[in-house]
């Protein structure tokens, strides 16, 4: 048996609505990550650190539970593109703590949603999946619509550095593409090269810059960002997709961008700008009519985000 059956075996059957709501569930986790970070002292390198730190250590513990005595059919199955996906997700991750320095945490999300599209196209050019006329459209919509966020909010001032943000979405849909493409084995393996990434990342920055100076409230907080705000919904969220067709997934992860800017402007009082509202929500239209388009049709096979 190879090792993908196996920890297809080991992993729990789930129904439809099950999976969704495990899906759900792992976006309201995720939109506290931009609070988290809101929430500390630190610096965005210090930060990333102990982020990675907490990522890694989850990752490491559940691959170990489950391959145990197996490793041997985990690191004979691992692909390069795995490994670039893991260096794409702490890629992200590092551009994610870092533009929330420099742009507000809905001007950061709300560029993120656009990520099911640039999926598309990466798709058309590495798994030759034309893109229907529905997904074309959207894209000139959603590109109306980031340029009113980005163009209002340079005129608010918006730092160059916060223009970075327009990477994340980009570097997703790759991810995505490569994990789709790529054999299937264990997804918490991108995680833990992920998060090796935002250690070494962390530790040259900080390095550069004089050393550690973090304090143990602000260490654990990283802790926390990085393990339960971050690696443990999204391993959850990994066992929840697999039972869910990817257009509901897409949409079910919209509850991160709608409550991500809600939960900074109620504890720290962080607003958006007017046109960061508006072109989020032209993205946010678009995204959401192009993943109701796809949603298959009662009696149709559902396709999940696993093929």
């Amino acid at each position: 048996m190879t090792s993908a059956a196996t920890v297809e075996r080991e992993l729990p059957s789930l129904s439809h609505g099950q999976g969704s709501l495990i899906v759900l569930a792992s976006s309201i986790f995720f939109s506290f990550g931009g609070l988290a970070f809101r929430s500390v002292e630190i610096g965005s390198w210090e930060y990333l650190f102990f982020r990675g730190l907490g990522m890694g250590a989850v990752a490491a513990v559940v691959l170990a539970f489950r391959y145990r005595q197996r490793l041997s059919d985990l690191t004979s199955s691992i692909t390069p593109s795995h490994l670039v996906a893991g260096l794409l997700l702490g890629g992200m991750n590092t551009l994610f703590i870092v533009t929330l320095e420099f742009a507000s945490v809905a001007f950061v999300l709300l560029l993120q949603t656009i990520s099911p599209l640039t999926a598309a196209y990466f798709s058309w050019l590495i798994l030759r999946e034309r893109p229907s006329p529905t997904v074309l459209i959207a894209t000139g919509i959603s590109l109306v619509g980031v340029f009113v966020m980005v163009g209002g909010s340079i005129s608010d001032d918006l730092s160059p550095y916060g223009l970075l943000a327009v990477l994340i979405p980009i570097g997703f849909g790759l991810y995505t593409t490569l994990i789709r493409s790529a054999e299937r084995i264990d997804p918490m393996v991108p995680l833990l090269v992920g998060a090796g990434v935002l250690m070494i990342v962390g530790v040259i920055a900080i390095t550069a810059q004089g050393g550690f100076d973090a304090t143990a409230s602000d260490a654990l907080t990283g802790l926390f960002a990085g393990s339960m705000l971050l690696a443990v919904p999204l391993t959850a969220f990994n066992i929840g997709q697999r039972v869910v067709p990817a257009p509901e997934t897409a949409l079910l992860l919209m509850g991160e961008v709608i409550l991500a800017p809600l939960w900074v402007w109620i504890f720290v009082g962080e607003t958006a700008s007017a046109s960061t509202l508006v072109g989020g929500a032209i993205i946010l239209a678009a995204v959401v009519w192009v993943t109701l388009k796809r949603v298959p049709r009662k009696g149709r096979r559902p396709i999940t985000t696993r093929g």
